[in-house]
């Protein structure tokens, strides 16, 4: 009888923490309608061509400090997503990869309001964002391209049974390559200029 209690509680624990911190990353889903573009052809972005991550930290967290969500509940492994092509082309949806993600329910709790950021990349800078983003800024492709979204809050499912939520206010964004060095001394000359005419 105490096995079977066990093993009964065990189960019970182990339910109710699936579905937890849940949220899904579809950016076409309901009340969202949140595309990417590629600012180099004016496209949206399309196919296994590009990658996603969904990046997730409690409220106050730096960007810098959010944490990629997971792909099961109480897992380890982020895996990107993609994007569809025709007519859902620049949209992460469920066919892409963007179903359901997970936060850590020991850095927010289930339920709690939680920032999000999407972060998209040309998968020729790498399968991961913390490969892509350096590769990125070493500038060794200079067609790459990559962005992230406005972050957002929302709050996360908070049980079993509760559905995983979805990003309703997150907003459409694009992917750019990273600057050439003379536009980025360009631009800070250009800053120089006027902060020197407003000084006089």
């Amino acid at each position: 009888m105490k096995k079977i209690l066990l093993t009964l509680a065990a189960t019970l624990v182990t339910c109710s923490m699936f579905g937890q911190g849940g949220i899904v990353m579809n950016t076409r889903a309901t009340g969202v309608s949140a595309p990417a573009t590629n600012i180099l052809t004016g496209l949206p972005v399309s196919g296994t061509g590009f990658y996603a991550q969904l990046y997730y930290g409690a409220p106050g967290t730096a960007e810098s400090a959010m944490l990629a969500a997971l792909s099961t509940p109480g897992g380890t492994v982020p895996v990107p997503a993609t994007f569809a092509t025709g007519v859902s082309a620049g949209f992460i949806t469920t066919g892409s990869g963007g179903g359901n993600r997970y936060v850590d329910t020991a850095v927010v709790a289930a339920g709690a309001p939680t920032l999000f950021q999407i972060r998209a990349w040309d998968a020729v800078l790498g399968n991961t964002w913390d490969i892509a983003y350096p590769t990125y800024l070493a500038g060794s492709n200079p067609t790459a391209v990559l962005g992230k979204s406005a972050i957002v809050t929302v709050a996360t499912s908070a049980t079993a049974t509760q559905s995983p939520t979805f990003l309703t206010p997150l907003t459409a964004f694009t992917l750019q390559p990273i600057p050439e060095p003379s536009v980025i001394a360009l631009g800070a000359l250009g800053l120089a200029a006027l902060l020197y005419r407003r000084r006089k």
